[in-house]
């Protein structure tokens, strides 16, 4: 399984490459946006699609019997091993030239997260978690993520992407009653502020109604970086919904606590 996951490993971060292409191409330029919903905005763009497609052929000819799930587009299959994408993860943020968007890749071997890849081409991040390693490589040089040992809620830094984004009115209730125990709070910031807490900077990120390609490949950089990723029930992220992550145990029951 170890030379295996390393050979995939290898392939995602071709995968990750061949999406920062893409992404820079069209990064701060005039490009056609559409919108997702009916009512409310959900953006999607050229680079978006482009990236998922792209992505799928390069899986299809090196894995053809791999499934894969992606934001944009699915190629779903009885297979053990699942790719899941998510081509532009803040695409808001990316229309608005805000450079904290990235990609997300994972892969799942029987429904369990063997592969982690998180890429901020704007700032030249890449984070990736496999087996129980987990490192961000910056400007060509790698580093090993551990995140804060934070354990006190007065202590903590909390970021979310924003409350208003949150599946109900009751998880912003149960969000603004959290941040009246923790230190300081920052809006924006979608899979980067994963990411910051993986690399020590930052104790708490707080979500609701998220799907598995925003949130699958995060999950091995987040735990093998000493940190805690599970939904606001304590369950596996692996079909998104409510999600928490922490420094440690003890500061995720504290959180928790303050969200019933």
């Amino acid at each position: 399984m170890n030379n295996d996951i390393k050979k995939f490993n290898k392939f995602a971060n071709l995968l990750a490459d061949e999406a920062r292409k893409i992404s820079l191409k069209y990064f701060k330029k005039k490009i056609v946006v559409r919108n997702k919903l009916k009512e409310g905005f959900d953006p999607v763009t050229y680079a978006d699609t482009k990236i998922q497609k792209n992505l799928n052929k390069l899986i299809l000819k090196t894995y053809p019997n791999h499934s894969i799930l992606g934001e944009e587009e699915s190629f779903i299959k009885k297979n053990e091993f699942e790719w899941c994408i998510d081509p532009i993860d803040g695409t808001k943020s990316y229309i608005q030239g805000v450079p904290l968007w990235g990609t997300l890749i994972s892969l799942s071997k029987n429904n369990k997260i063997i592969l982690g890849l998180v890429d901020i081409p704007a700032l030249d991040e890449r984070y990736c978690g496999f087996n129980d390693i987990a490192f961000k490589v910056s400007k060509g040089r790698k580093k090993k993520l551990r995140v804060k040992k934070t354990k006190k809620l007065s202590d903590a830094i909390l970021n979310t992407t924003s409350p208003y984004l949150f599946q109900s009115k009751k998880d912003q209730k149960f969000f603004k009653n959290l941040i009246k125990y923790v230190k300081t709070v920052r809006l924006g910031g979608d899979c980067y502020s994963y990411c910051l807490l993986a690399d020590g900077h930052i104790d708490i990120v707080v979500e609701s109604g998220l799907k598995p390609w925003d949130i699958r490949a995060l999950e091995p950089i987040i735990k093998n970086a000493g940190g805690i990723l599970e939904t606001w029930e304590g369950n596996k992220i692996h079909n998104g919904g409510r999600i928490i992550a922490t420094t440690s145990r003890e500061l995720f029951k504290k959180a928790s606590r303050k969200m019933k």
